[in-house]
């Protein structure tokens, strides 16, 4: 059942709107929906991908929103297709940066909490996220930190929803191995 009242329809609303306007060359509207897109985008790019590469991507993202937004056919779920767009990016960027690691022995950059992401999580479990493959990482924060079911997930990132399970899955997995070998006494 529809409620005008609700905050959560009325933003659905609002940026669906955005989208259309957008989509119309109204620029104003294309503006005003990067603005608002940009602080999630941003806190999920950087806990992807981290904070050194966080600026690249967010701008490539909005670049390809900009570029492809008169093709999205839902504009219901503009949120959710701009995360989509970052993941590729942000997949791309880390595979790039994984080839040419093994050519510098320099790390390359850490997770750090950032107040503009509100309310930074702790650097320990940024860091520990830091273990897990980009693929899985991508399935927690989507699942964890933007509260999406498996299936929403799943098609943020154009995989299987099987696909989405195991990839939490292997992420958890990971999580918890790599806890238990903190906490082993030595």
């Amino acid at each position: 059942m529809h409620d005008p009242s609700n905050p959560k329809e009325l933003a659905l609303a609002d940026q669906t709107l955005l989208v259309l306007l957008a989509q119309t060359g109204d620029r104003a509207a294309l503006e005003q929906l990067l603005r608002n897109s940009h602080a999630p985008l941003r806190r999920y790019i950087t806990r992807l991908a981290g904070a050194d590469l966080a600026d690249d991507i967010l701008q490539e993202t909005s670049i390809q929103i900009f570029r492809k937004l008169a093709y999205l056919r839902e504009p219901a779920v503009f949120l959710a297709w701009g995360l989509r767009i970052a993941s590729r990016i942000a997949i791309a960027h880390l595979k790039h940066v994984h080839r040419w690691q093994a050519l510098d022995d320099s790390a390359v950059g850490t997770l750090t909490p950032d107040p503009d992401l509100g309310g930074p999580p702790d650097a320990a479990f940024l860091a520990l996220l830091e273990q897990v493959t980009p693929a899985s990482r991508a399935v927690l924060l989507l699942h964890y930190q933007h509260d999406l079911s498996l299936e929403e997930t799943a098609a943020v990132l154009d995989i299987p929803v099987g696909t989405a399970k195991s990839r939490l899955h292997y992420g958890v997995a990971t999580l918890r191995k790599h806890l238990t070998l903190e906490r082993k006494p030595v």
